[in-house]
Order: structure tokens, then C-alpha cells, then sequence
């Protein structure tokens, strides 16, 4: 049995546990490009017990990758620090673990009449965004990504996409609206978000492109580094990838 020691957030005490074989082979048949659907699956059989917030979904993408990449700290060969990108940067190049929860919303400003708020990308409101590829038409890749945080995190008026219940339709029809703006609404919009996010940041520098959500190096690293993912599957034994019907992944 390995054994994990105590995460402490400002919001999360959580206590993890080694998977079982049945999950991790459940989680080596999650397709690969279902990044964070292989997070909450991972989250849910490895997390123990979890103080602050209970819901491995309520918590924010930042969170849930802390709790993943605490998890490889104490089972990848290399230790702590492992490395990433084919030894090309470690795992301290991303995490900040100085800058924790700032807040549940920050302030955006009036645009367009509106008054905007942001607040922080949740596992489920992330992964509402994964399952919605493809369904608004003319909106793919990176874009899709960048609308759909925009959707998830902008709320307009108090008008917040709801973290429950139906999302998938709640968030699509909110991406719909902000995809229609004039282009020069979107752009003040997308400045102002940026900003906002900038604001919201903690743990890790979240960024998003075609393949989904990425870290950024600290903006303090010595050199340039690529930007990172943590996924879960990294977290299984070839055994069990194997047994999910799944080749070695390259690593973290």
C-alpha cells in the first residue's frame, strides 16, 4: 500500500487512497481526449475523504489538478518533483503553491449595459464544456474552449450558467449568446475576462487550447518551459492501461 500524505488547501483537506485495480482499469477505458471526465473518475476512487468541499466537481480545476498531481508526487518514479515534457521542465516550474483560493468572484465591469462578474472553472463546469464539442456550429478547438469558459465563468447581471441540474444546456445556450455578439463587444468581453481570470488564479496558471485545459509555467521559472498537463491516466499502472485496452501514455 502507498501511502499519501494529508493535502491541505485553503479550501480542502483531502485524504487519498491507492486505486483499485477495478478503477484504475475503468479509468484507462476512459477515451483520451476526455480529459476531465478521467479527472472526476479518477477523483472520485482516489479521494478518501475530502474536508471543505466534499464534491471532487464543486471544486476548481486548479484544485482537482493539485489533487492529481499530489497523487503522482508520492507514486511516480522520480519523486516530488517529477519531471514533465520529456524531462524538459518538473512539476515545481508549475505549481504555486504560495497563491491559494483568492475568492469566490471578482468583478468584472459594465460592458454593453451588463454588469459582469467572474468566477472560478469548476470540474463540472469543465466538464460540460468537454461533453459540448461540436455542438455549436462554427465553434471548434481552441475557440470552443474559449467561449465555453467565457460562458462558464462570465456571469452577466447575477445571471450565473447553474452548477447543477441540466448544465450541458444551460452553458450551451449561454456560449450561443456570447458566440453572437458583435465582434467588438466579444473582444472588449474576452479582454476583460482574461483580466478576471489573471485574478482568480491559484495553484496553477490555467489556459486552454484545442486538446482542453493546460498549466502555464509560473511566470518566475528560470527558463521558458511548455505549457503542461496532469492527466489522470498517468496516474495508472501499465497493467491496467492494458487491461482498459490502452497503450503506455507519454507522460505527464
Amino acid at each position: 500500500m502507498i501511502h499519501f500524505p494529508v493535502l491541505r488547501t485553503r479550501r480542502l483537506t483531502v485524504r487519498m487512497k491507492e486505486l483499485a485495480m477495478i478503477d484504475a482499469i475503468a479509468l484507462a477505458a476512459i477515451p483520451p481526449h476526455l480529459n476531465e471526465e478521467a479527472a472526476t473518475a479518477f477523483l472520485r476512487a482516489a479521494v478518501d475523504e475530502a474536508q471543505g468541499v466534499a464534491n471532487p466537481e464543486d471544486w476548481t480545476v486548479q484544485e482537482r489538478t493539485m489533487a492529481i498531481c499530489h497523487y503522482m508526487a508520492s507514486t511516480l518514479d522520480d519523486g516530488p518533483d517529477f519531471s514533465l515534457a520529456g524531462g524538459q521542465a518538473n512539476f515545481s516550474d508549475y505549481l504555486m503553491g504560495e497563491q491559494d483560493y483568492p475568492g469566490d468572484r471578482v468583478e468584472v465591469g459594465r460592458i454593453e449595459g451588463d454588469s459582469w462578474e467572474a468566477r472560478h472553472l469548476t470540474g463540472a463546469l469543465a466538464g460540460a464544456i468537454e461533453r459540448l464539442q461540436g455542438e455549436l456550429p462554427g465553434i471548434d478547438g481552441a475557440a470552443h474552449w474559449r467561449v465555453g469558459r467565457m460562458a462558464a465563468q462570465l456571469i452577466p447581471n447575477g445571471q450565473a450558467v447553474p452548477a447543477e441540474g441540466d448544465v450541458d444546456a444551460a452553458l450551451l445556450e449561454r456560449m450561443r449568446v456570447i458566440a453572437q455578439y458583435p465582434e467588438s463587444v466579444f473582444v472588449q468581453l474576452l479582454g476583460a475576462f482574461e483580466t478576471a481570470c489573471r485574478q482568480l488564479d491559484h495553484l496553477f496558471l490555467m489556459d486552454a487550447d484545442e486538446h482542453g485545459l493546460m498549466a502555464l509555467p509560473r511566470e518566475d521559472s528560470a527558463a521558458a518551459k511548455p505549457p503542461a498537463r496532469f492527466p489522470a491516466g498517468t496516474c495508472i499502472t501499465e497493467l491496467a492501461r492494458y487491461l482498459g485496452g490502452k497503450p503506455a501514455p507519454a507522460g505527464p
